[in-house]
């Protein structure tokens, strides 16, 4: 009896262990809500066929108050109590659980979870999710947004009646709550370095050389316009286009309906021109 004790404790710690995919850093416990790392840190660099591993650490709101981010306005909640419509401020009232809906927008391959297997993660702890997988999308920059739901309870006071009420984001407001701002960046081993600097710089149009579309990635070290152009190798100019352009790594596809040859592209701010060949193979 003893000895099938202790495989039932082993089984129970290897389970837990093996869906635990997180541990969340200690530093934030004494902190108000956020979400770490923020968005100008943003998620780790994801590389094509290559395991990819990230941790958010979580601390969730204690109030709805904190859980709006300050704004008031959300806590006033239009509802119908006992056949009379009320519009009663909620200032205060305890968040008892804060759910993790979606990351939207990971590219395919790309999984999340929580070490609270459910993703329903209780008011005013410090917890964590996790992202990982493996990925081989197209190069690019893809968009994150956080999606949650907040859930509270408190009491309505209707002047005659004390009334126990609870609720959540989604059911007074009719949506959810979108943290935007995050992205996960799919690159190879050619361009490691490259994603990680700082300054504006054009890499090589991928696949090349390319009989068909062909992506363009370029970093820029803020937001601007810049400006696209092809020549052949006699100096005309074959393509001319503006784009205006987020700060980080931006990437499109070019396609057009070339001649075999070699073409020099290049991308132009308001302090310097970039430039780099791309081969067109006959179709």
């Amino acid at each position: 009896m003893k000895q099938i004790c202790i495989l039932f404790f082993i089984v129970c710690c290897c389970f837990f262990e093996s869906n635990a995919q997180c541990t969340p850093n200690s530093i934030y416990q004494d902190s108000t809500y956020n979400i770490w790392p923020d968005t100008v840190t943003n998620l780790p660099v994801a590389y094509q066929g290559i395991n990819y591993s990230a941790v958010l650490d979580i601390k969730t709101p204690a109030t709805l108050l904190e859980a709006t981010g300050g704004d008031s306005s959300i806590l006033f909640l239009d509802t119908t109590v006992l056949g009379i419509q009320v519009s009663e401020f909620l200032g205060g009232w305890p968040v008892d659980s804060m759910e993790l809906i979606s990351l939207s927008g990971l590219p395919s391959g790309l999984n999340y979870g929580c070490n609270i297997p459910s993703c329903v993660l209780p008011g005013n702890i410090l917890t964590c999710a996790y992202v990982n997988g493996l990925t081989n999308d197209n190069i690019g920059v893809y968009p994150i947004s956080i999606i949650v739901n907040v859930y509270t309870h408190g009491t309505l006071d209707l002047g005659f009646i004390q009334y126990p009420y609870a609720t959540d984001l989604y059911s007074a407001l009719g949506n959810y709550e979108e943290i935007p701002g995050y992205k996960v960046v799919v690159s190879d081993a050619t361009y490691i370095d490259l994603v990680h600097e700082s300054k504006f710089s054009l890499m090589q149009n991928y696949p090349n050389p390319t009989s068909s579309s062909t992506k363009i990635i370029y970093n820029c070290s803020e937001s601007q316009e810049v400006v696209f152009e092809v020549v052949d190798v006699f100096g005309n100019l074959v393509e001319n286009r503006k784009f205006l352009s987020d700060k980080g790594l931006n990437s499109f596809v070019f396609e057009k309906n070339l001649s075999p040859g070699v073409y020099t592209y290049s991308i132009t701010n308001n302090h310097e021109r970039l430039s780099k060949n791309m081969i067109i193979l006959d179709k």
